[in-house]
């Protein structure tokens, strides 16, 4: 469902004062009619008209655009207060009309007006000299004359035709029955309106709403429906639980839309968690291997790959070689002192004793020496 606002006076273009004065513009609605148009989910569009009409330049094309709306959208316009003029001109392009029960409808027809400054200016001194091409004589109208009047009288006349030629079909109806019912200029009030054929129905614009939602776009002449239309028609509790129930589907809606992206959102941090702390994991076994490597002494190659494998810190690595060198000067320190020991008797400049294997292979060479001697 799409609701499109026309409210307050009417402008062919916006401004700053349709912006900040409570103002519509035919563009702005052109715009705002054409995105309902084209979004898939609109189903039907609500014409939501409160206004006393504006410019005649513009209307024309905008109240065609509405029309051929028709067959592609459902579009009922719902007049709640005022739709007059180039608003009401506006509503009969839709499908139908519906008007709350105060609502006015109608002023059809065309006014324009002309300052007459002279008798200020010629009070003022002020003379204005003008000058028009003798090839355009009618480029300007004399308005204190009556050629002048009849002139700009039937330029709105013509542009009033056109807009009573507009209703006429729109509505479905002559233009006779235009001109003879249709105010004649006035307004016409809520079921009036509706018994001139101006409007299709009495509601209110909630009920416009629900009726729409739950599926009705028919709202017959007269304010009154057919046997097989009025058993079509939702009551008003119906209404009510139509809005309710596309009330709640939205939030409904919204909120589904809102936890998915949660945890979408939740997923994503939590992924996001995941790497990082794999990468710093990653990063300290990096640094733990290297560091390992760095320690590593010559000849201790087999103990650093366990130390990799078994997951030791480069501090228990580095203590397990420094008691494996630990042990390793111990043992060379106890062979210096046997050395030492067996050494004990031998003096500078003397002949060493010799002990234990020493001695024997002492024994053995001195024997040898003196087999050979003796031959």
């Amino acid at each position: 469902m799409a609701i499109v606002t026309a409210e307050g006076p009417l402008f062919k273009r916006a401004n700053l004062m349709t912006e900040f004065s409570g103002a519509s513009s035919y563009d702005v609605l052109r715009r705002d009619l054409q995105a309902a148009v084209d979004n898939l989910g609109v189903k039907a569009i609500l014409l939501n008209i409160d206004s006393p009409g504006g410019e005649a330049a513009g209307i024309g094309e905008l109240a065609a655009a509405v029309r051929d709306v028709r067959g592609v959208k459902p579009i009922v316009a719902y007049v709640g207060d005022l739709g007059a003029s180039a608003a009401y001109w506006l509503a009969t392009a839709a499908d139908s009309i519906v008007v709350g029960a105060g609502a006015a409808l109608g002023s059809i027809g065309v006014r324009a007006s002309y300052a007459d400054s002279s008798a200020r200016d010629a009070a003022r001194g002020v003379a204005t000299v003008e000058f028009v091409s003798s090839q355009s004589p009618f480029k300007k109208s004399d308005i204190t004359s009556d050629e002048g009047r009849g002139r700009v009288q039937a330029r709105v006349d013509a542009l009033a035709q056109v807009f009573v030629e507009a209703v006429a079909v729109n509505r479905g109806v002559s233009v006779d029955r235009v001109l003879d019912a249709f105010g004649k200029g006035d307004v016409l009030i809520g079921q009036a309106a509706v018994a001139a054929g101006m409007a299709d129905s009495i509601g209110t614009f909630e009920g416009t709403l629900a009726a729409l939602a739950a599926g009705e776009t028919r709202f017959a002449s007269g304010g009154r429906l057919s046997n097989q239309e009025s058993q079509a028609m939702p009551t008003t509790e119906e209404m009510n639980a139509a809005v309710e129930a596309a009330v709640t589907a939205e939030r409904e809606k919204a909120a589904a839309a809102q936890a998915t992206a949660v945890a979408a959102a939740q997923a994503e941090a939590t992924a996001t968690a995941t790497a990082s702390a794999t990468a710093t994991v990653q990063a300290a076994e990096r640094k733990r291997v290297s560091s390992i490597h760095d320690l590593t002494i010559a000849g201790y190659e087999a103990e650093r790959d366990e130390a990799i494998q078994s997951g030791s810190t480069p501090g228990d690595f580095a203590a397990l070689m420094v008691k494996a060198e630990k042990a390793k000067g111990a043992q060379r320190g106890k062979a210096i002192d046997e050395d030492q020991a067996a050494n004990a008797d031998v003096t500078p400049g003397g002949t060493p004793v010799a002990t234990g294997d020493d001695a024997a292979v002492k024994a053995i060479m001195s024997a040898r020496a003196a087999a050979l001697g003796s031959k």
